[in-house]
């Protein structure tokens, strides 16, 4: 009898871990376009599948709520691993003003605020946290000329716990984008 009870805790265990990988496994990055403007690379990408029933209650709240995006500029190598050339972040956090009935939306490029918006709407919102179009991420000055290069991403949706006191960080997979080259 006692042999059965720690499987019993190993299967809970691991059960806990199945519903805590499928909360993240709806949501996905998609990264929809690169461009080289100037010695910028500009990337529009949106994210799908974030907005749940923890993450709405969180946010209605008033706690300060949103998603952290990391982003990798890397040389594309056919029969090698890629080189990672640069790393990058883009933090977007909302928060709610019952007063006004309005969302405050800051955008943190590597930790220095960029930009501080308000919405009205849960539709704005939604398009404010998940969807961007030709962000500015990496500068390719310096870089070698006509190499192959990729730009990988993903989102942090924050954190869940499992049994109650160990947090777990909820991440989306990696999403690559098109190969492009530097002009």
């Amino acid at each position: 009898m006692r042999a059965r009870r720690p499987a019993r805790r190993v299967l809970a265990l691991a059960a806990s871990l199945a519903a805590l990988a499928s909360a993240a496994r709806g949501a996905e990055l998609d990264i929809a376009g690169v461009d080289v403007v100037g010695a910028q690379v500009a990337v529009t990408f949106h994210l799908e599948g974030a907005f749940d029933e923890v993450f709405q209650a969180r946010l209605d709240s008033g706690l300060p709520t949103g998603f952290v995006y990391r982003f990798e500029l890397q040389r594309d190598r056919k029969h090698w691993w890629d080189d990672k050339l640069r790393e990058t972040t883009l933090e977007v956090a909302a928060m709610y003003n019952a007063v006004g009935q309005e969302y405050l939306v800051n955008f943190k490029h590597d930790g220095r605020l960029i930009e501080s918006r308000l919405v009205r709407s849960r539709q704005e919102l939604a398009a404010a946290l998940t969807r961007f179009d030709r962000v500015r991420l990496f500068d390719v000055a310096g870089l070698p000329r006509r190499s192959r290069l990729l730009v990988k991403g993903r989102a942090e949706m924050g954190t869940r716990t499992l049994l109650s006191f160990v947090p777990i960080l909820l991440n989306t997979e990696w999403a690559d984008s098109r190969k492009f080259r530097v002009p």
